[in-house]
């Protein structure tokens, strides 16, 4: 008898447990920054899936599903290995089999593009796709985007939806603070903070174009950044006066970017006048890149006085070298058009030999990361030749 209730016992609690297994809440993450998509957001929303082949569905939605856009979506798809999907609301319906609810709902993240968010959100609304997209949520679909893709998932924003003038624009509420996209633009920056200050929409988040925020379960967790000019900002009024936190950011990476311990590196801050005082030789990835300069640009003919004191002022400012075989010459020859050059290197029986020119970005930390996403595709390049 004891024996058959303990068996009963341990049946209903193994029922009772499994039921609370099933009902728990899947953890919510949204992933918002303050530009359109660009290869490195959608990777790290690919990648917050945990699937190898996860279901990406974009919704250019806001763009009035331009075409350019989808384009270019599919092509971060094909570079990244994965099979790109859109949704698509300005288009007829018909003929097609799947509702919007089907496609969500079959989603393993969702990615809005940037545009009119009063438009999408008021399209949202009357298709029922804003519902959908919070049932979705639930069930632990990703919500990303930026730009207008980042405003719609919070209480309010700072938007550029209204003819002549930024204004504040509610959104879907399901993250309780407001958002300022785009903060380096100083007009959305004091409109921001003066919206604010006033009390007319709560504390929140603010990204520059190249930066992002992971939220999961309301709160967040992870700031990101493609580039040390880009950050984000929790903005608040304290005491009727505007206060600003920037958060601290992880640089995003391609996957089969070197990690800074694969490097050695070290500064220079000589101008190419003074790296030719001392013995010409390729004995140095410098000394190669002064090299290549004299010839590329000095060797010619008639040049005049003023470009000559040009060239003769580039700045080395750094070097890069990855397992002494291959390396890149940081310099400030385009700096005022582009941005730092990046020349590489290699290193062929001691001798540094170039393998081609190329524009590192426009601080020493874009070039820098430059160099560790590109340096092992220019060395097969060079072991090739």
């Amino acid at each position: 008898m004891k024996k058959g209730l303990f068996c009963t016992f341990c049946l209903v609690f193994c029922c009772l447990f499994n039921a609370i297994a099933v009902e728990r809440p899947k953890e919510e993450k949204i992933f918002v920054f303050g530009g359109d998509i660009n290869l490195k957001f959608i990777q790290y929303v690919a990648d917050l899936t945990g699937k190898e082949n996860p279901v990406l569905c974009y919704f250019p939605t806001a763009s009035a599903d331009n075409s350019e856009n989808i384009k270019y979506y599919n092509s971060i798809c094909e570079k990244i290995g994965i099979e790109p999907h859109v949704m698509k609301v300005w288009v007829s319906s018909s003929g097609t089999n799947r509702s919007f609810e089907n496609i969500i709902m079959n989603s393993d993240a969702i990615v809005v593009g940037g545009g009119n968010t009063l438009n999408m959100l008021g399209i949202w609304k009357y298709q029922g796709i804003d519902t959908i997209l919070r049932k979705a949520l639930k069930k632990g679909i990703i919500m990303a985007g930026g730009s207008a893709g980042s405003i719609c998932w919070f209480e309010n924003g700072i938007s550029d939806s209204r003819p002549s003038a930024l204004s504040l624009v509610k959104g879907l509420g399901l993250l309780p603070y407001s958002n300022c996209p785009h903060y380096s633009e100083i007009e959305r920056k004091n409109l921001y903070h003066k919206m604010i200050s006033n009390g007319e929409c709560n504390a929140g988040f603010a990204c520059d174009a190249g930066a992002g925020i992971l939220f999961k379960n309301g709160r967040a967790v992870d700031f990101v950044t493609i580039s040390d000019l880009s950050g984000t900002w929790f903005v608040k009024n304290r005491k009727g006066k505007i206060y600003e936190k920037k958060m601290h950011s992880q640089f995003l990476l391609k996957h089969d970017a070197l990690s800074e311990k694969d490097l050695t590196y070290r500064n220079v801050g000589k101008k190419i006048k003074s790296i030719m005082l001392y013995p010409e030789g390729n004995t140095s990835p410098e000394k190669a890149y002064a090299a290549a300069i004299k010839k590329f640009r000095l060797g010619r003919q008639n040049i005049s006085e003023k470009e000559y004191n040009s060239v003769m002022n580039i700045s080395v400012e750094k070097v890069f070298v990855y397992d002494n075989k291959i390396a890149g010459v940081v310099n400030d020859a385009y700096k005022t058009s582009f941005g730092y050059g990046l020349w590489y290197f290699y290193n062929r029986e001691g001798k540094w030999v170039s393998v081609g020119e190329d524009i590192g970005g426009k601080t020493l930390k874009e070039s820098e990361i430059t160099f560790r996403e590109k340096a092992v595709l220019m060395l097969n390049k060079a072991e090739k030749e």
